[in-house]
């Protein structure tokens, strides 16, 4: 079989090598911990980037070329450039960017076999309702095939947004599967949107939000509210705000098919407090879950822990923004939050990766019972250890890849370092006298 006679398949398959685009990929995917990929401003710049060059080809490689070129299409509807009608009628991902104030003109062609929207609204406080319905009846009638949505909000976020929404909703029997947000901080509208589409979501990205918006996506007007179908949620939190502290404890978790959670600490400044951490571990973590992936703070001198307990499949956790709990939020300790932590992730026995770059106080003694057999990256960097502790580290996780940790001057040496396992790659040792990076 020459080149010109493979099946299409493998067509495709080369021609997915050579359009390899790892933004498009990570948005399509939804597998980024990072909010900046689900920009569809972002995918619309990559799109118009792409090399025409693979659809310079024979005729039998030709027809799949042009097909996988044109799966995704952009419409701008605040410019005047609209897709050819032959590549609409080959499109399956349509991304429009509409505005409040733009006609809906370009959108007069069909895309008959799309089932995937995504709608980037530029949205304004003075939005004018009939926009809102005229560019609802348009994404009907342009999209008749349609069965999922993407939304996203961008900047002033008004009723513009919600107003499309629903009456697409209505017309069709799409699902909202997906929205990303900017900000939801003091935006009670982002709140209902949310909340109208909560059965349907599987990916939310809220940007900053504040603790009373947050508060209001896990109960309302009393009730507790359940994303039965969520898989992905990111978030960020400035240092001002927390969750209320007033949220009812429930016998049953809002997240129940949570998958991965984020929480984006780059807005959060100041020292961290355990009103603003403690709770949110308690909204999120407090049932057994089944996240695979969590980026999330961590609070101290509390029994609040990421363990077997209720995260048992969890893959990889990354500790961020280390407080230490007092008052109310505290708990008597046995044992220094050094050796708890480390007990706690050492009973997950699917954990692969853990990642905790910040200052904790030395270890009371090393855990007996590890169960995570899997684990290939320990980041401890900041964590002050003796090289004993080292040692034992390296015996007893005989599958790590990649180890950085902070040694600190100790006379007990019990152990002459001889690595059991040759698959260590790479280790970082700092000096805690030296200074922290």
């Amino acid at each position: 079989m020459n080149a010109q006679q493979l099946p299409d398949e493998c067509v495709l398959r080369v021609l997915d090598y050579l359009w390899e685009e790892p933004r498009l990929h990570e948005f399509f995917e939804r597998r980024s911990q990072h909010a900046h990929v689900y920009d569809q401003q972002r995918v619309h710049t990559v799109l118009r980037a792409r090399s025409v060059a693979p659809m310079h080809v024979c005729r039998a490689w030709r027809q799949p070329s042009v097909r996988r070129y044109y799966r995704t299409l952009v419409v701008d509807l605040r410019s005047q450039n609209a897709p050819l009608p032959d590549a609409a009628v080959l499109a399956r991902h349509v991304l429009v960017l509409a505005n409040s104030v733009q006609s809906d003109s370009g959108l007069s062609m069909q895309f008959p076999d799309a089932h995937t929207l995504g709608l980037c609204v530029f949205d304004s406080q003075d939005a004018c309702p009939s926009v809102s319905h005229g560019l609802a009846s348009a994404l009907h009638s342009a999209l008749p095939n349609l069965s999922s949505i993407w939304l996203q909000c961008v900047g002033s976020i008004g009723q513009f947004a919600q107003t499309v929404l629903e009456d697409l909703s209505a017309r069709s029997s799409a699902r909202v599967t997906a929205m990303h947000f900017e900000s939801t901080e003091s935006r009670s509208c982002v709140s209902g949107i949310i909340r109208s589409h909560a059965h349907n979501l599987q990916f939310l990205s809220l940007g900053k939000v504040s603790g009373g918006v947050l508060s209001t996506l896990v109960v309302h007007k009393g009730k507790q509210l359940v994303y039965k179908r969520l898989k992905r949620l990111l978030f960020a939190i400035p240092s001002n705000t927390h969750i209320y502290a007033d949220v009812p404890e429930y016998t049953t978790s809002s997240f129940p098919q949570l998958e991965e959670l984020y929480f984006d600490d780059a807005h959060s400044t100041g020292l961290p407090r355990e009103e603003w951490f403690a709770p949110l571990f308690d909204v999120f973590l407090s049932h057994p879950t089944r996240l695979k992936y969590l980026t999330f703070p961590i609070v101290y001198n509390t029994q609040r822990c990421v363990s077997r307990d209720n995260c048992p499949e969890l893959v990889g956790l990354r500790h961020i923004k280390c407080c230490w709990a007092t008052g109310a939020w505290s708990s008597q300790q046995r044992e220094s939050d050094s050796t708890r932590v480390l007990s706690a992730i050492a009973s997950i026995p699917s954990l692969e990766c853990y990642v905790h770059p910040s200052y904790i106080a030395r270890l009371s003694h090393v855990p007996s019972d590890i169960m995570c057999t899997r684990l290939w990256r320990l980041d401890l960097y900041g964590w002050p250890l003796t090289v004993n502790n080292m040692c034992w580290v390296l015996r007893v996780f005989e599958q790590l890849q990649t180890l950085r940790v902070t040694l600190v001057q100790s006379e007990d040496v019990d152990d002459v370092w001889q690595p059991t396992s040759s698959v260590l790659k790479c280790l970082t040792v700092g000096s805690a006298d030296s200074g922290l990076e």
